[in-house]
């Protein structure tokens, strides 16, 4: 892959993504970030085999579900998975169970648990995909009767996005760096999810993108990128272990 495989993105936009990336402010009930499953010290994953998502203590492989009466009772069922390369245009699917793709069934343009009902101006599949954990119950968003906006999902999914937008717009300091980033906003009440979402799209595609490794090296024609071993291995991977059809 090359540079221009990827999704452009603004720089001043990705700083501020990066601040929401770490700050749990996105989360029902304040308690837990984007970075807590998606950890830069683990490959942007977790190193769990099942997610402990809201209501869990500690970070990494030493998360937990809790002890005692707080102890959560359902994990997520599934793995957190990896950001790298995500912001590559080729995407057209994310999530395990593929519930976000690229479609024509909706006019936004994308299928996805929000429907019709997605914000208008997302600049790509990965900015979409931002969206969905803020209102997952055991992802981030809580339970129904500890916060407005775990609360807000039972009613419709889009009205879980303009409170999260309203947390974020009431800090002068967010909403000074979104004013500067972005030309669409002059005030802090222009501040919308799609701005929150596209920020955050732009810092995972800096930060987690790759093309530079020997196997990209490889791809674009450099036969001796690889040893031997390697590309006996690649073969393996690709031809008869199917190791591909897992991880693709």
């Amino acid at each position: 892959m090359q540079e221009a495989d990827f999704v452009a993105f603004d720089a001043e936009q990705a700083k501020i993504g990066q601040l929401l990336f770490f700050d749990p402010i996105l989360s029902g009930n304040r308690n837990i970030a984007c970075a807590t499953c998606h950890h830069p010290e683990l490959g942007s994953g977790d190193g769990l085999s099942l997610g402990i998502g809201e209501g869990g203590e500690g970070l990494g492989r030493e998360r937990t579900p809790g002890q005692g009466a707080a102890k959560i009772v359902k994990r997520i069922p599934r793995n957190a998975p990896a950001l790298w390369n995500l912001g590559a245009r080729e995407i057209d699917v994310l999530f395990h169970d593929g519930r976000l793709s690229v479609s024509r069934i909706y006019e936004n343009g994308l299928d996805s648990p929000a429907q019709e009902w997605l914000p208008e101006g997302l600049n790509s599949i990965l900015a979409a995909q931002a969206l969905f954990p803020m209102t997952a119950e055991f992802e981030m968003a809580g339970n129904p009767k500890e916060n407005q906006i775990a609360g807000a999902v039972y009613d419709r999914i889009d009205n879980v996005w303009p409170i999260v937008a309203k947390r974020v717009r009431v800090i002068p300091e967010y909403a000074d760096m979104f004013v500067a980033a972005f030309d669409d906003v002059d005030q802090a009440l222009d501040i919308d999810i799609t701005h929150i979402a596209n920020a955050l799209a732009a810092f995972e595609t800096q930060e987690f993108t790759s093309f530079d490794s020997p196997f990209d090296a490889y791809l674009n024609g450099d036969r001796a990128a690889l040893s031997d071993d390697q590309k006996a291995g690649l073969d393996l991977f690709y031809g008869k272990a199917d190791c591909s059809s897992c991880h693709s």
